[in-house]
């Protein structure tokens, strides 16, 4: 197996023509076939299969970001998959890989953070969320917002912390609606027209014909809105945490936009964050994640 990993590591390698997809590659096919063969054999833990996840979606969003389509990384990996599945459980190269995953598992544990680079900006994951005070766990900050999952008195939701306060009265999160828009929205047309106004790095954007839309269900200030926006005119909105299972849908290479409302609900102002590697940020917080711990994340 190990020779047939390595001819189709090569193969998609030569296609990008980007060195720093050689490892990506790599690790995708392994990560993909170390599943398979978990799905056959029943190899792992939740948290093990959390792990391996995220190593998975951290390299699929390096390949799309070098160039390969979804639809080349889809086929790859099935080709890892369905070699995995041929294989007996009680094989010598399944029982190693077992090994060599487990043994990486103790050390993948005592990582308490990780960051995760997109193309504009990346997520910081922090596994250190146990604690009384305001914290993210996992966020974003793109100098105008920081977006994220955050903990506060025990509640986790997906939240939206602004530095500078702002006269809104709600917010409103919108994303591309994945089964009425399957493929990305260009409305730069490849970069022939500027990106969002406060944005200009943003080339695909949630189109208007097919948006998720997500209304903020609370908001905050004080001292607990002050720690999460970095300021002393804090200003957070936090929505619903099933919100993450939406975002982990969407294409690394994409970004979700935020409409801040005045009382008369209309958008003031739109503010965009890079949807990145988020899946595999989440799958990392959920490795560290036990069934003693009072902690929990929706699957995606």
């Amino acid at each position: 197996m190990r020779r047939a990993c390595h001819a189709m590591a090569l193969g998609l390698f030569v296609l990008t023509g980007a060195a720093g997809a050689q490892n990506a590659d790599l690790i995708y096919g392994e990560r993909t076939a170390a599943l398979a063969m978990d799905s056959h054999c029943g190899l792992f833990t939740d948290r093990q299969r959390a792990a391996l996840d995220a190593a998975r979606l951290q390299a699929r969003g390096a390949l799309l970001r070098s160039g390969i389509t979804p639809a080349q990384i889809r086929d790859y990996g099935a080709e890892f998959a369905s070699e995995a599945r041929e294989l007996a459980c009680d094989s010598e190269t399944v029982l190693a890989m077992r090994a060599r995953v487990l043994t990486a598992f103790e050390g993948y544990l005592r990582v308490p953070n990780m960051t995760f680079p997109g193309t504009a900006f990346s997520w910081l994951a922090d596994r250190q969320i146990l604690t009384d005070q305001p914290v993210w766990a996992l966020v974003q900050d793109t100098g105008r917002i920081r977006a994220g999952v955050s903990r506060v008195d025990g509640d986790i939701r997906f939240t939206i912390a602004l530095p500078d306060g702002g006269d809104y009265i709600s917010a409103v999160l919108v994303m591309r609606h994945t089964e009425r828009a399957p493929d990305l929205y260009d409305p730069t047309m490849s970069g022939m027209f500027p990106g969002p106004a406060n944005a200009s790095w943003a080339r695909w954007t949630p189109p208007d014909y097919a948006r998720r839309m997500v209304w903020a269900s609370d908001q905050i200030s004080g001292p607990a809105a002050d720690a999460l926006a970095g300021s002393a005119q804090g200003h957070v909105f936090r929505f619903p945490l099933a919100v993450v299972q939406h975002l982990d849908a969407l294409d690394p290479r994409e970004t979700a936009r935020i409409d801040f409302m005045n009382r008369n609900g209309e958008r003031i102002t739109s503010e965009y964050f890079e949807i990145g590697d988020f899946a595999a940020a989440v799958a990392f917080l959920r490795a560290a994640i036990d069934e003693n711990t009072p902690i929990e994340l929706p699957e995606s």
